[in-house]
């Protein structure tokens, strides 16, 4: 076992929750789900449960799926899954780092199909998108907008390839531990403009 639940807590016993569990494990990972805990990646301290390497820490199922499109899409487990802080601003011109923005705007999609907070899909990525703004040195809101629908109109094709890539891997990652058809794709097929267009909406003028 290496699926680490709190007592009482809500996401107990879902069953995405359990075939997330065991994807990690084959990858190295612990998991421990602890209501308004920190959401995270690090390597194991002396006083984590499990003897695995690396320890997943979420406050429940829908950050979990973030934390796990973060993982697949990387294909290994690291502190914060290897991210160079030193970067931080990163430069959008480089195109690796160019990618992380891809890569961290697929794990807000893929947790809003797979697992939305509180079923709210659209509050639950403008949670999320919120807090992308400091690695790249804007604020969140317009700014924040500014800088990726200019990222996406320089580089067209990037974002739909990585979102297709880790819709993909998603599944395909839980199938390969015994997931049902049901468990393996998501409960809807959101895209990213459609949930862009809708947060955009609702900033301020």
């Amino acid at each position: 076992m290496n699926l680490y639940v709190e007592p009482g807590h809500p996401d107990a016993g879902a069953p995405l929750l359990a075939a997330i569990g065991r994807a990690l494990a084959t990858m190295g990972a612990e998991v421990v789900i602890a209501a308004g805990d920190d959401n995270l990646i690090r390597s194991r301290r002396a006083d984590d449960p499990g003897t695995r390497p690396f320890v997943i820490v979420a406050a429940g199922l829908p950050n979990l799926v973030h934390e796990f499109a973060h993982a697949i899409q990387t294909g290994r487990l690291a502190d914060d899954y290897g991210l160079d802080y030193s970067l931080i601003p990163l430069d959008l011109r480089v195109s690796d780092q160019r990618r992380l923005l891809w890569e961290e705007l697929a794990c807000c999609v893929l947790a809003c199909a797979y697992a939305p907070a509180g079923g709210d899909a659209d509050a639950w990525f403008q949670e999320q998108v919120e807090i992308q703004g400091v690695f790249f040195g804007v604020s969140e809101g317009p700014e924040f907008v500014a800088l990726v629908d200019a990222t996406r109109a320089a580089h067209p094709d990037e974002l739909p390839a990585v979102m297709e890539a880790a819709y993909r891997a998603f599944a395909q990652a839980l199938r390969g531990v015994g997931a049902t058809d049901a468990e393996a794709e998501p409960p809807q097929q959101l895209t990213f403009e459609a949930l862009w267009e809708r947060y955009c909406s609702r900033l301020p003028a």
